[in-house]
């Protein structure tokens, strides 16, 4: 299996390096889960839940690192990837592989965000 990646702001990747625990959002509070997503993914999740000014990173995590607890639903009309729930509390900060940074770039059709570095 591939990495889990998981997307939130730059604000709350700063709190997690303090803390060592990754903030979950309301999303994950409602779900009582921690959602993560695939690399193919992570742009299109940027463009539906962050706003440009949020400075949104991707943490990379090893799938062995929280295998027994990750599970996936699929994707659907209103959200075109595959939702994956981590059941536990939190992503602990000392496991992160790797973060990725997001540009975003305004369009005719709104904006777009795009890893940095392509």
């Amino acid at each position: 299996m591939n990495s889990i990646f998981r997307v939130l702001s730059s604000d709350q990747w700063d709190e997690a390096k303090i803390t060592g625990l990754v903030p979950r959002c309301s999303a994950d509070i409602k779900h009582n889960c921690v959602h993560v997503n695939e690399f193919d993914d992570l742009a299109k999740v940027c463009g539906q839940f962050f706003a440009p000014e949020e400075n949104p990173v991707a943490l990379e995590f090893s799938p062995d690192s929280y295998a027994d607890v990750l599970k996936w639903d699929e994707a659907t009309e209103d959200r075109p990837w595959r939702d994956g729930r981590l059941m536990i509390e939190h992503l602990l900060a000392d496991l992160v592989l790797n973060i990725y940074s997001f540009e975003y770039k305004q369009t005719a059709d709104g904006g777009v965000y795009t890893l940095q570095g392509e």
